[in-house]
């Protein structure tokens, strides 16, 4: 059943103290991950790893100087090869506006202060990163960015689980926002990676969204193991 959640969505930056929020969101997958036997995707807390926090922070930090260098999303800021600048990045964070009574115990202190005036608060609950160019351990897949078949790429999807039922559907909505920024662009694909352990559970939830596995690739984690990944493609 489709998710009757209504989200607003706004660019993610520094000064609202987003970066700090997207951790503590990702943070918030340990749980669901466990549940659903995919504790491999991530086995280590992201708040206690100075490399995923400042990774984060970098993101929300480029998609800042990209909001004001590429204020507006256009063919006309493709370079002269037909591709998006390298350098292009956009944050967003989907939020939904609530009762404070409907609001999740997980996030009651931080929503339901007696200093927040009224009764209806707006919390986020999905966090999307956009690129101008793949990250360099997709690359045995798709190059850097592709001057015959442009893209952008998905650097970066999470739902905050703490948020329950009222983050249902935030993800679906972000990507379609995604979709968008591609076609603003007059550009046709948008590629983005993912986990394939678990049967391929998520690289099935992407395909369900219209991003259909194109090719498979691994990261080594140490000399035994490595980080099972599925690049992923939506075409216009």
């Amino acid at each position: 059943m489709a998710s009757t959640n209504v989200f607003k969505f706004r660019p993610a930056t520094l000064a609202a103290g987003d970066d700090r929020w997207f951790v503590e969101a990702w943070d918030s997958t340990l749980p669901y991950l466990a549940s659903i036997g995919s504790t491999s995707q991530w086995q280590y807390i992201p708040s206690n790893l100075p490399g995923a926090v400042s990774k984060v922070k970098k993101m929300i930090a480029d998609s800042d100087i990209s909001a004001q260098k590429y204020p507006i999303s256009s063919p006309e800021i493709l370079l002269e090869n037909g591709t998006p600048p390298l350098d292009w990045n956009k944050a967003y964070v989907a939020e939904i506006s609530v009762n404070k009574e409907h609001i999740p115990v997980a996030l009651a202190e931080k929503y339901s202060s007696t200093s927040i005036q009224g009764d209806i608060v707006t919390i986020p609950v999905g966090a999307m990163v956009l690129q101008g160019k793949s990250p360099e351990y997709v690359r045995a897949v798709i190059p850097e960015q592709d001057d015959k078949d442009p893209f952008i790429f998905l650097a970066f999807l999470m739902t905050d689980h703490r948020a329950g039922g009222l983050a249902k559907g935030s993800g679906s909505a972000l990507l379609n926002i995604a979709k968008e920024e591609v076609k603003k662009l007059g550009l046709k694909r948008l590629c983005g990676d993912c986990w394939r352990g678990n049967g391929r559970r998520l690289v099935g939830y992407y395909d369900g969204q219209g991003l259909k596995a194109i090719g498979d690739f691994d990261v080594p984690k140490n000399e035994q193991d490595s980080w099972e990944g599925a690049v992923t493609e939506w075409r216009a």
